[in-house]
């Protein structure tokens, strides 16, 4: 996977206060993530840099669409991205990979690449089960995994054959 440049932050170049980013977030970016869930979308990112000496507080806010596969008929779902952020960064002559609340950077990199970051934050607010409204999946998957499930139930029915249950559904059935 080629790096995106424009997603880097310039961290030895940096002037010392407050700056202010703004990134866009598109198809392009979300196809080059072949492992990624995410096949598309539109997302703003607005990012404060806070410069203070080695440290550097990061809040990114995030806004936009995804897409993704719905989870019951894998058509094309558009959900809504609104979230926030926030991280550290700091020089360190050694990195800790043990700490989770500030991001040590070696003193010899001038430069990091906020793709991974950005790509997990927005990666993190697709809900474990994503699927379309009732009625707005795909009806013809829809219809197969209906076709499907029944016959799996009655092979289950058929494995579980029991016959004191045989002998009870015989007589509900002559009770109707």
């Amino acid at each position: 996977m080629g790096q995106l440049h424009s997603y880097t932050l310039e961290l030895r170049a940096m002037p010392v206060g407050t700056q202010q980013f703004n990134y866009v977030v598109d198809d392009a970016f979300f196809q080059q993530r072949e492992e990624g869930e995410i096949r598309g979308g539109n997302v703003d990112v607005k990012l404060e840099v806070e410069h203070k000496g080695d440290f550097f507080d990061l809040t990114f806010w995030m806004e936009g669409k995804i897409i993704t596969a719905c989870d019951r008929c894998l058509d094309d779902l558009v959900l809504d991205v609104d979230t926030d952020y926030h991280m550290a960064l700091k020089y360190a002559a050694e990195t800790n990979a043990d700490n989770d609340e500030v991001i040590e950077v070696a003193e010899s990199e001038r430069c990091y690449d906020l793709t991974d970051i950005i790509y997990d934050t927005i990666a993190l607010t697709i809900p474990m089960k994503h699927v379309h409204a009732d009625g707005e999946c795909n009806e013809a998957m829809v219809a197969e995994l209906q076709k499907h499930s029944r016959q799996a139930e009655t092979e289950e029915v058929k494995e579980n054959n029991d016959p004191r249950w045989d002998a009870l559904r015989k007589l509900m059935d002559n009770n109707k």
